[in-house]
């Protein structure tokens, strides 16, 4: 186990928690240059930011609620950074960087306004 708590794991494996996306990064950057770079070069995912994620279990009552009525089961892993996920998905990496999200990462977020996916996390779309 690595001492900083990252651990790899499978883009398939982890769920959205949102409807859609922004196709940019806070910092400008657009996700489709993420993918072409991840695309052209699987390693890079080593320099991108560990995503985040947080067990089902971890969450509000309310908000398992609503997502086990969406197909999502018990053991479901949803990430807070959909737009890294979504970029290794497409890249078709097969593990990624991350890091289980601390309490004070939920206690930092608004997550009746974070989970707004529809569909258990299944999907994502883009927006314009």
């Amino acid at each position: 186990m690595d001492p900083w708590g990252l651990s790899p794991v499978s883009p398939k494996t982890v769920l959205f928690s949102q409807d859609d996306i922004s196709p940019n990064f806070s910092d400008k950057r657009s996700m489709n240059e993420l993918i072409y770079r991840l695309k052209n070069d699987p390693s890079y995912i080593n320099q991108v930011e560990p995503i985040r994620k947080v067990r089902l279990t971890d969450l509000p009552t309310n908000i398992q609620e609503r997502l086990i009525s969406q197909g999502a089961n018990k053991h479901s892993v949803f990430t807070l950074d959909n737009r890294r996920l979504y970029a290794a998905k497409e890249a078709g990496i097969k593990s990624m960087p991350s890091v289980w999200a601390t309490k004070s990462d939920l206690k930092s977020i608004n997550l009746n306004n974070r989970f707004t996916t529809q569909t258990g996390g299944k999907g994502i779309k883009g927006r314009c």
